[in-house]
């Protein structure tokens, strides 16, 4: 007989599952009887019969009515049932299948949770019948109480197995789990770690005894009590934040906090928590002897670093100081001739010129220079400056550009930009001692790696990449050629500030620079710089629109300076160019002046760093009442103009001439009447 669809006699996986209940050749058993009368007078027949099929042939577990020895698969209906998904009814069956006497057949299939068909649960009678919809229910139902029955006597077969064999092993495992309790023991015990187990709401439920002897709390005295309570006052949001990822099923690493102990003190603990089994883990270092050496270290380096910066500063104020000096005497002599004393007054000039020079590298070192940031070309700016360059590094190097054929934007300060570059220019050219190749290339779009332990960034930035074939740079000094008067260049060869104001302009132009160097093989410096759009069109700069200079009456000028003696100084010069100024020793001052007189006064001119308000807040506040009013700021350094170059005020950069601060009065009133920006240089 061919198999019906669904149906494999000698499938492997189906006689595996056959095998697996274990019920061929078993001993009838009173349940499976009980079944199969069940059937039969449920259905109101003469006969049942509980049979499974094994490859070839029908073995009967039970029979009810009649008796059912093995017999050939083949005989009466088995495989048809055994192919059929529903019950299968045969009222009357004139041909029996090998069953003459039989007339009456119905019979479910017995299937595994997989699928498989093993066996048949079946009723018969030897007159024609038919079943109601309840009868083939009740059959149904009882053919699933049969593998549930089979089902349960396999499982409980398992479990027989499974804790036979666990039973065998009960007493290695007890053996081995001894030795790892007590290995654990140790290690909970003896580790220098500190270890804490605590619920998912940070109570404490376990401490190891490093937890004591680090901290001085005792077990009795550290359970029950939350994690957070152990760690100072001060740290605890920034704790709980930075042990949020447990929360969402992820450790936290390195989380580095300070404990109190029980006798009040504090230790600097280096934690690990991890979540497992709705229990957080923790795991610490106490490295506060650690970070006492790194304190102990930071402090000597900045000592070292204060003593060489102060003694390069004392060094070359002292020059300066010495120029001054003699010239202002030799200017006293009544007798000296006119041509000297231009000569003195001209080096007097120069040197405030080179003491102005020498603060702001300084200042850009610190990253505390006012820097005025525009938007520009990068790309034109290179080209310009490469000619530049060329000039300044002789004939013998060769200037070349590696540039994209599009423009390329950022925002920063243009001249500290230009600075940055030729001091970059002048240390290759000195490194390859006057002869070699110097290549100036940019690339754009790029972010920013990680540089010298500070984290990267995606950007974009530019790079742009000073590369020269010089000697190269010894690896010991890489890491200290950004210090303030470090070099390794003769003395009187050079000040060891030009290195130290590019790494100030690009750190607080948003950017780094990098460098890279072997020895005989050259070196590249790359500077980044955050990468901008291009801005809205502007005007022609080929055209001119500046106005003639009109003569420029005698302003009224509050200056606000609590220093006595640049408010002395700055009162004269304004005087001596025409103007009247009124001079108020603080912010506060100069505030009841203009409640006192508010049409007095054309313009404000304000020193920046003062006590109580400073000039930026005044100037602010005076944007607010007196729009129509200009205000001129002037400073010699001030950390809020370093770090806000968005704070739209005229600005004078001290030391000033009397030039440029006549310059800037006139082009900050100009512009409040609509005038062009040239002025005459004096009042």
């Amino acid at each position: 007989m061919s198999c019906p669809s669904g149906f494999e006699r000698h499938h492997p996986q189906r006689l595996a599952a056959l095998r697996s209940y274990a019920i061929l050749d078993t001993a009838p058993e009173r349940t499976f009887d009980e079944i199969a009368q069940m059937a039969a007078a449920s259905c109101g027949t003469a006969m049942a019969r509980i049979s499974f099929a094994d490859g070839d042939r029908q073995w009967t577990k039970a029979a009810f009515g009649h008796a059912a020895p093995d017999r050939p698969l083949e005989t009466g209906f088995c495989i048809e049932t055994l192919g059929q998904a529903s019950t299968l009814v045969l009222p009357d069956c004139r041909d029996g299948a090998g069953e003459p006497d039989m007339r009456f057949y119905a019979g479910v299939r017995l299937a595994t949770p997989e699928g498989w068909s093993i066996g048949t649960l079946s009723v018969l009678d030897r007159e024609p019948r038919i079943l109601t919809e309840q009868q083939v229910f009740i059959l149904e139902a009882l053919g699933r109480t049969l593998m549930s029955l089979l089902e349960s006597r396999r499982a409980a077969a398992a479990r027989h197995r499974d804790e036979a064999l666990l039973q065998s092993r009960a007493d290695h495992l007890e053996a081995q789990v001894a030795a790892q309790t007590r290995d654990r023991d140790r290690v909970w015990n003896l580790s220098p770690v500190l270890k804490l187990v605590t619920a998912r709401d940070g109570q404490i439920q376990s401490v190891n005894p490093s937890w004591s002897r680090a901290l001085g709390w005792s077990e009795e005295e550290t359970l029950g009590r939350t994690a957070i309570d152990f760690v100072v006052a001060s740290e605890r949001e920034a704790a709980r934040a930075a042990l949020n990822p447990l929360c969402e099923g992820r450790q936290a690493e390195d989380v580095e906090l300070s404990c109190t102990t029980r006798d009040g003190d504090r230790r600097r603990v280096l934690w690990t928590v991890v979540p497992e089994d709705g229990l957080f883990y923790g795991f610490g270092r106490d490295i506060t002897e650690q970070r006492h050496a790194e304190e102990a270290l930071r402090q000597s380096q900045k000592l070292e670093a204060i003593g060489q910066l102060t003694g390069g500063v004392a060094h070359d104020f002292n020059n300066l100081l010495t120029i001054i000096r003699s010239s202002v005497e030799f200017l006293r002599r009544p007798e000296l001739a006119e041509e000297r004393r231009r000569r003195y007054l001209d080096a007097v000039s120069d040197t405030v010129d080179r003491a102005a020079k020498l603060t702001g590298q300084l200042l850009a070192f610190a990253r505390r220079q006012a820097l005025k940031p525009q938007v520009f070309d990068i790309c034109e700016r290179l080209r310009g400056i490469a000619d530049m360059i060329d000039s300044v590094t002789g004939a013998r190097i060769h200037v070349e550009t590696d540039l994209p054929g599009r423009a390329c934007f950022v925002r920063a300060d243009e001249s500290q930009f230009e600075t940055a570059l030729i001091n970059m220019a002048v240390n290759a050219r000195d490194a390859m001692d006057g002869e070699g190749s110097l290549t100036l290339h940019l690339e754009s779009g790029r972010p920013m790696p990680p540089i010298r332990g500070h984290a990267g960034a995606p950007g974009p930035f530019v790079a742009v990449m000073v590369v020269d074939t010089g000697a190269g740079i010894p690896a010991p000094d890489l890491g200290r050629i950004f210090e303030p008067f470090f070099t390794t260049k003769e003395i009187g060869k050079g000040t060891g500030l030009g290195l130290s104001q590019v790494i100030g302009f690009a750190k607080q132009s948003g950017g780094d620079i990098d460098v890279a160097s072997e020895p005989g093989r050259g070196t590249r410096f790359t500077l980044y710089l955050p990468q901008v759009e291009a801005p809205a069109a502007a005007a022609d700069p080929g055209r001119d629109d500046r106005r003639e200079a009109e003569p420029q009456r005698s302003l009224c000028i509050l200056v606000v300076e609590d220093n006595l003696g640049v408010g002395r100084f700055c009162t004269q010069i304004l005087e001596d160019l025409g103007h009247a100024p009124i001079w108020a020793k603080s912010a506060e001052e100069a505030l009841a002046e203009l409640q006192r007189t508010p049409d007095r006064f054309d313009a404000v001119f304000s020193d920046v760093v003062m006590p109580g308000m400073g000039g930026v807040a005044l100037a602010r506040q005076l944007q607010r009442s007196r729009p129509d009013l200009p205000v001129v700021l002037t400073s010699g350094y001030s950390h809020i103009l370093a770090t806000d170059d968005a704070h739209g005020f005229a600005l004078v950069r001290k030391p000033y001439s009397a030039e440029q601060l006549a310059q800037v009065l006139y082009e900050a009133t100009q512009r409040r009447i609509g005038l062009g920006t040239r002025s005459p240089l004096s009042g």
